[in-house]
């Protein structure tokens, strides 16, 4: 029988809370009622005697509460069951479900809580560093307004007031930790955050300018694994008791976080910079006279640290970037950029070498056309490149590129 009065109660609800009277929006009165039949299907099987017993005395014990409200056919076959407004706290009761403009009230309480924490406690960065999480509560609340659901929340409050704990202290991290250690600093649980990983990413790459969702914690640098900055052809690395020369080394090197700290200098001695978005390309790539740096996709600060020490060290020097030639390798291109402040050039990212590798192209999806459009709206730099990309419907993976062709941009 509860299955059955629950079941009943909770449709009830739902209609009301989706309503206009809910919003307080409705111009005229409205009530709300469910078909017994289209509810419960079994209810006209002719075999299922027993069944359509214990729903008539449900329905009759809850029209004896003044929950509802029934109507019957002559048979006593009940038609219809409408819902009691004026008893809406008892079936709220009778339920155990929080009514929802409770649980709207505790979500704008949250919402204010970290806007007011985003706008006046010392983070670096504050608030362009949390526009994000800015974005995210401005739209909700508009969702709030309109009756529709919040995204990202799953009904649990505590549950969601740790997924903004997360998305907050993600975007405020600045030295390298690893995920298990963040967890242990905000929840005193080192899987918790591994737990609610996934919507984390997914609401920053939602509101955030990310190139790729499954990268969004590494950029804030929140790993599981320590960095390495891969690099290889030429330069002089110096640290304070040796000095690694990598034109000496037939191979790359890999240089960790805890070494990179002892790191003093990188002496180019007239040799340019280029940065890799792929692994493969990168092993691939013949430098000539040039320092190469394995990207990885994202650049964390470790990474970006690593750039900025090279450009100091090297002043005038030609800082270069080849990857893929889609709206994501321009993004991480123009996130380079902004990010290390150096003007970085696009190598083999122009309309002569999508041209000659025509064979090799891959169709635009929509989420591709969508991202070059709104790129284009924000630097023209890459016009005649998202041009010919979006006219021919095509994009081109770095690895394709098998020869290494002048960059086709001035500075």
């Amino acid at each position: 029988m509860n299955k059955i009065k629950s079941k009943i109660l909770n449709t009830l609800i739902d209609l009301y809370e989706k309503s206009k009277t809910f919003t307080g929006d409705n111009k005229v009165r409205q009530s709300f009622s469910i078909r017994v039949s289209k509810l419960f299907p079994k209810y006209d099987d002719d075999s299922a005697f027993d069944f359509y017993t214990e729903l008539n005395q449900v329905c009759t014990m809850l029209e004896g509460k003044k929950l509802v409200t029934l109507q019957r056919e002559r048979g006593g076959k009940i038609r219809t069951i409408t819902l009691h407004l004026d008893c809406l706290d008892v079936c709220y009761a009778e339920t155990g479900r929080t009514p929802k403009s409770d649980v709207n009230s505790k979500l704008k309480e949250i919402w204010q809580k970290y806007e007011n924490i985003s706008q006046y406690e010392n983070i670096p960065g504050s608030p362009e560093l949390n526009k994000p999480l800015h974005l995210y509560i401005q739209e909700q609340r508009e969702r709030l307004r309109q009756n529709k659901s919040v995204q990202f929340f799953g009904g649990d409050l505590a549950e969601y007031e740790d997924l903004l704990l997360a998305v907050k202290e993600v975007l405020s991290n600045e030295e390298e930790i690893f995920i298990r250690e963040l967890s242990v600093k905000l929840f005193n649980n080192s899987k918790h955050l591994e737990e609610i990983e996934s919507p984390v990413r997914s609401l920053l790459y939602k509101y955030g300018e990310y190139d790729d969702k499954e990268t969004v914690l590494e950029e804030h640098n929140i790993i599981k694994t320590p960095t390495y900055v891969m690099v290889k052809g030429c330069g002089l690395l110096v640290f304070a008791e040796q000095k690694i020369d990598l034109e000496k080394i037939s191979g790359d090197i890999a240089l960790s976080t805890q070494t990179l700290k002892s790191l003093c200098s990188v002496e180019l001695n007239g040799a340019s910079v280029i940065t890799i978005e792929n692994l493969t390309s990168f092993h691939k790539y013949k430098a000539t006279n040039e320092l190469v740096i394995y990207l990885g996709g994202f650049h964390n600060s470790v990474k970006r640290d690593f750039i900025k020490l090279v450009e100091r060290r090297n002043p005038g020097t030609v800082f270069k970037h080849f990857g893929d030639i889609d709206a994501g390798g321009f993004y991480i291109l123009e996130h380079l950029k902004s990010k290390t402040g150096i003007n970085f050039l696009p190598q083999n990212m122009d309309v002569g070498t999508l041209d000659a590798n025509k064979e090799n192209w891959i169709s635009l999806s929509e989420n591709d056309r969508a991202r070059l459009a709104s790129l284009s709206e924000k630097n023209n730099f890459y016009a005649d490149v998202i041009e010919y990309m979006l006219k021919n419907n095509c994009k081109l993976e770095q690895e394709i590129i098998s020869c290494v062709t002048p960059f086709a941009y001035k500075a």
